[in-house]
């Protein structure tokens, strides 16, 4: 973990859009993150994934009745795996310094556009298809980690529990960095809405 004052980061705002010159005051609420995964509900149908998958196996069949249950099932199985990770990922980092800044409380921003670009395909991917990109003055704290060692999530709660340790201690495996940043941020550019 570093300090930083007045230095230029990006950020891949999927948040309330800001305007130029918003101050955003990071690291003591959680963010939107945290928000999503943890508050997110799948109950569509009136049924959730452990439900549908139980009617399944009792009807003796595999087979989803449609492409909205189908949808529901694997959103649900993805965000408890998401779930499972960060809780574990949270729990290590208040093991080794409960100073470093919480992936669920800090902004996550990137240092060059190299990065940047990087992690809009990730976006993409991930069919997060609306967010702005913003050029930020931060001054406060950033820890540099790499998210290569977070992104399998079917693996065991060992193997996770092995990747959290190794991300906050600053190992790399792949080298897709990924800024956590707590402290004051001001927007000074905003790059483009997509």
């Amino acid at each position: 973990m570093y300090d930083v004052k007045d230095e230029c980061y990006y950020h891949i705002n999927t948040g309330q859009e800001l305007n130029l010159g918003a101050i955003l005051e990071i690291g003591h609420k959680y963010n939107k993150f945290y928000n999503e995964i943890y508050n997110s509900e799948h109950l569509e149908t009136n049924k959730d994934a452990n439900s549908i998958l139980l009617e399944m196996v009792r009807a003796k069949t595999l087979s989803f009745q449609n492409q909205q249950v189908a949808s529901i099932v694997l959103k649900t199985v993805s965000d408890s795996a998401m779930i499972t990770r960060e809780l574990m990922f949270e729990e290590t980092r208040k093991e080794i310094n409960e100073n470093l800044p919480s992936r669920l409380k800090c902004l996550y921003v990137c240092k060059t556009e190299s990065e940047l670009k990087t992690w809009c395909a990730i976006f993409k991917r991930a069919n997060k298809n609306k967010y702005q990109i913003l050029k930020l003055k931060l001054t406060g704290k950033i820890f540099l980690g790499d998210a290569s060692l977070i992104l399998r999530q079917n693996i065991s709660l060992n193997k996770k529990k092995e990747q959290a340790y190794k991300y906050w201690h600053g190992d790399k495996k792949d080298n897709i960095n990924e800024y956590l940043f707590i402290g004051t941020a001001k927007v000074v550019k905003i790059i483009n809405n997509i």
